[in-house]
């Protein structure tokens, strides 16, 4: 909206005044953050554990009987100890499968719901910094000479106003980020990786019996504790209790590590861009309501006409999200399908050239830790590739459908105005998950086919050409992948999403 003569250099103030606010909010919450993150001292920590306090009675967990005979220790089974049946690695799977993923569960449902209640406060706290607009009085007095029961009528209205509309944009931002969360673990990175984990090792239980005492059996009975750690990430650290000089599992299990913490931040990033969106969509009216008082003294503004556009675009912000929530379901049906088909095979992968580099290393002589390295790594950033692409095609097609729904409810711009969106957006959101889906079904038949016909003819273990499979998966899968991804349009796909421009409406 423009505003004419004086009034439209109190827009100017009013920025001023809602950055100051802003910035009073962070300022304060910062320094509360601060001490709120200290960390305990050792006084806190003996009087949150007494040295009196009795000792843990609790009968053993029922689960203990599965891995009755494993050993804790990785590498500590005796070497004349017969491998674990098929069905019995399948039991402690399914234990280890149960615990763990419902602490994860657990654990994401209440950073979740932290984060939401943190962002709610934050945005009560921030309404209520709109009380500080009964001063505006003070401030435009010398401006506005004679008006000041003018000023102070509408500087009520502009304070009461802007609590208000602040409160109801909170609602509808929380309302659509809770949903998202409960909606997200149909998506979670962690879970399916966590899943596909224990997928593998109950359909190849076969294969990897034959370390099930010394590796396999003391992972997942360590895996009872509680950690958050992925399995995946702990198993491959403990390569290295297995064959001391394997350092290079190690350095693969932080990798593998980092890249679960980026997965860990999707949701706050989310949130992060969700509170940006919100900024942007509830700026214009706050400024409107802001600058209320002055205009209201130059005779240039209607309270009641403010209040109606402040009140008519939270109504069109909520009819917004609810469509957009709608978009959410689907595409979270769609990608949640698509992950779980993805990471298994993928971690399959994994698990199966850990394994092979295990007895590589204790077989070979004068093994090299290179191509360990080169096929485990490569795994790695196959799984990081495919769960990006699936994440970001995801992402962009809900922010961009957020935008155009916005600009419809909110600025009355007709969603056929966006007719190449809605033409081209879905084709590319299932090109870019479809890609990797059919990708890792030809992999994973083609890397057992290229396995078998290297290791024909090989009469030992050690006469295995393990160099030549660690560097033609590591080829096959990375470079493999990313030149599919590109012939097959996964990458045009993508850039349509993000280039795609939602034009802002003039004010």
């Amino acid at each position: 909206m423009r505003l004419p003569g004086s009034a439209r250099i109190d827009q100017t103030m009013s920025t001023r005044i809602l950055l100051a606010l802003l910035a009073t909010l962070v300022l304060a919450f910062g320094s509360r953050a601060a001490f709120a993150d200290e960390p305990a001292t050792d006084d806190d920590s003996a009087r949150a554990a007494p040295d009196d306090a009795p000792a843990d009675t609790s009968p053993p967990l029922e689960q203990d009987k599965e891995f009755a005979g494993v050993p804790h220790e990785v590498g500590a089974a005796a070497p004349d100890a017969p491998p674990l049946s098929a069905e019995r690695m399948r039991a402690m799977v399914s234990v280890a499968r149960t615990k763990v993923l419902d602490r994860l569960e657990r654990n994401m449902d209440a950073k979740s719901s932290a984060r939401m209640s943190k962002i709610a406060m934050l945005i009560r706290w921030f309404s209520l910094l709109g009380l500080l607009l009964l001063a505006m009085p003070l401030v435009l007095r010398k401006r506005y000479p004679g008006q000041g029961a003018q000023l102070f009528k509408y500087s009520a209205l502009a304070a009461g106003t802007f609590v208000l509309i602040v409160n109801l944009f909170g609602l509808v931002v929380v309302g659509y980020r809770t949903t998202a969360a409960a909606l997200g673990t149909a998506t979670n990175p962690q879970l399916h990786i966590a899943s596909g984990f224990f997928e593998t090792l109950d359909s190849q239980a076969d294969t990897y019996r034959a370390l099930g005492n010394s590796l396999f059996g003391p992972t997942l009975e360590q895996l009872q504790s509680d950690t958050d750690e992925q399995p995946a990430a702990l198993l491959i650290e403990n390569g290295q209790q297995l064959i001391k000089d394997a350092g290079v599992f190690v350095t693969i299990a932080r990798a593998f590590k980092k890249l679960d913490f980026l997965f860990a931040m999707i949701p706050t990033v989310m949130l992060a861009i969700t509170m940006l969106l919100f900024i942007v969509a509830i700026k214009p009216t706050l400024l409107e309501i802001i600058a209320l008082p002055a205009a209201a003294a130059a005779g240039t503004g209607s309270g009641r006409e403010v209040v109606h556009r402040a009140l008519r675009r939270v109504g069109g912000e909520l009819v917004a999200t609810i469509c957009t929530i709608g978009v959410l379901v689907v595409l979270t049906l769609v990608a949640g399908a698509v992950l779980s088909r993805v990471v298994g095979p993928a971690l399959d992968a994994l698990i199966g050239y850990f394994t092979a580099s295990v007895l590589y290393l204790e077989s070979v002589p004068g093994a090299a830790s290179g191509p360990v390295f080169i096929a485990m790594i490569s795994v790695v950033l196959f799984l990081a590739f495919n769960l990006v692409a699936v994440i970001a095609a995801m992402v962009l097609f809900l922010g961009k459908s957020q935008q155009i729904f916005q600009r419809k409810f909110n600025d009355g711009v007709a969603l056929r105005d966006h007719l190449r969106f809605w033409k081209w957006g879905p084709v590319a959101v299932l090109v870019a998950l479809l890609v990797p889906w059919l990708f890792v079904v030809v992999a994973d038949k083609s890397l057992d086919a290229i396995n078998d016909k290297l290791g024909d003819g090989a009469a030992t273990v050690a006469d295995v050409p393990w160099t030549t499979i660690m560097y033609v998966g590591a080829a096959f899968l990375v470079i493999g992948f990313l030149a599919t991804f590109w012939a097959l349009r996964g990458v045009r796909a993508l850039a349509f999403l993000a280039k795609y421009k939602v034009p802002k409406v003039a004010s």
